[in-house]
């Protein structure tokens, strides 16, 4: 059977009522898998009194998923294009449960970062589950089906924080990175019967070293890719500037939280990563570039906005949800068109793109403490604004060029 063909009939299975649950699972899963590498971002103060080291020292366990993380994707992510997604997840679920089992119980704070970077390396399965959950879904609802994972990964991201920050004080890091580990376990049967008839690999077979080679290839042959990564590095490093300091803005004056209230403030980023699903309509109705631009738009603003408001709880608050909410509205979009380009590929250029993704989002983790420590917040705020302007600016080149590319082609016909 042609990848043609059992994509048709991937879609025609899945087009029943059926799908919604199988979704739900995915979306669950993907969920669990991402929260793993933000929760070391709560336990770090008690990873340095438990292992008793500085908590600069131990922010080292922190580097290292998120480094983890990042080589995962350049090497493991590719494979999806090359074998069976149900096996991928499965055997990717199995590895992160016991490297996360495996960093609880070891003794210093070098061991546990390079466990904990074994748990980054393995712990992208989301990025093997959107594009195999773009294929299998009905063609209708591909794109509503690619924003409701992406909008799993913002409930994992900030949910994940949320519940380490909640009982890390009662139970210690150790036994919260096996409750985790558990979490994970726990959604394998539900995943490989999401997955069972997901359709074959269009690269199955495919040397692994030529894989990678094709994969770092696509920035070249795909100019709907390059372009999509382009503007999300853009918005994921302002994303990760404005979060990354939070902690630091809340419990610093004029609020003068502790950390656990001040980490309870995830609560607005999960808040609005629950909105993420209702992109996939506007994208499904209008398509990704002018999506996309609303959504940069709103972050421009909400960003200006907190310049000013960064001292005001509510107005901060609601500044932050319209931001994160047009962020993930922003990479859903984005998603959707990168998948689409050439779906026999969809893994490989899923890779690409989140590489831009995570290197926006390390640029941003640099960038968000420098300003703040120059002129708190509302400095943070400046630097973000800057990083949309120069966004808006390729998202208007970019919308140009299209249209002159289609009255092009409607001139030629």
């Amino acid at each position: 059977m042609t990848q043609r063909a059992a994509e048709q009939t991937a879609g025609a299975t899945t087009a029943e009522p059926s799908w919604t649950p199988r979704l739900a699972a995915l979306a669950v899963a993907a969920a669990v898998a991402v929260s793993v590498i933000y929760i070391p971002q709560s336990l770090l103060t008690d990873v340095a009194g438990d292992l008793g080291v500085s908590p600069g020292a131990a922010g080292l366990v922190a580097t290292a998923v998120q480094a983890g993380y990042a080589l995962g994707i350049l090497l493991l992510v590719p494979l999806a294009d090359r074998v069976h997604p149900r096996r991928q997840v499965t055997v990717q679920s199995l590895l992160l449960a016991a490297a996360l089992a495996l960093s609880a119980v070891l003794p210093t704070v070098a061991a546990v970062a390079a466990g904990f970077a074994v748990v980054g390396l393995v712990a992208n399965i989301a990025q093997v589950i959107i594009p195999a959950a773009g294929r299998l879904a009905p063609v209708a609802r591909r794109g509503t089906t690619t924003a409701t994972i992406v909008g799993s990964l913002s409930v994992g991201i900030f949910g994940g924080r949320i519940a380490a920050s909640l009982v890390v004080e009662a139970f210690g890091w150790r036994w919260v990175t096996v409750g985790f580990a558990l979490l994970v376990l726990a959604t394998v049967p539900f995943t490989r019967r999401a997955l069972r008839d997901a359709p074959v690999p269009a690269e199955a077979g495919t040397p692994y070293p030529r894989l990678l080679l094709d994969t770092l290839a696509l920035v070249r042959r795909s100019p709907e890719l390059s372009q999509s990564a382009l503007l999300q590095f853009f918005v994921f490093a302002t994303f990760n500037s404005a979060w990354t300091v939070m902690v630091l803005h809340l419990t610093a004056e004029p609020y003068g939280w502790s950390v656990r209230t001040a980490g309870l403030f995830g609560l607005v980023g999960l808040a609005a990563g629950l909105t993420t699903p209702l992109a996939g309509r506007l994208v499904d109705r209008f398509g990704t570039l002018p999506v996309a631009g609303g959504a940069l738009a709103v972050m421009l603003v909400a960003m200006a906005a907190v310049v000013v408001d960064a001292d005001r709880l509510v107005p901060f608050a609601l500044s932050m949800f319209a931001a994160t909410a047009a962020s993930q509205l922003h990479q859903s979009a984005h998603q959707n068109r990168v998948l689409a380009v050439d779906p026999g590929r969809a893994a490989q250029a899923n890779t690409v793109f989140m590489f831009f993704v995570f290197l926006g989002g390390s640029t941003g983790a640099f960038l968000g403490p420098a300003a703040y420590a120059a002129g708190g917040m509302a400095r943070v705020g400046l630097v973000c604004c800057g990083l949309l302007v120069l966004a808006l600016a390729a998202w208007a080149a970019l919308t140009l060029h299209t249209r002159r590319v289609a009255r092009a082609a409607v001139l030629a016909g």
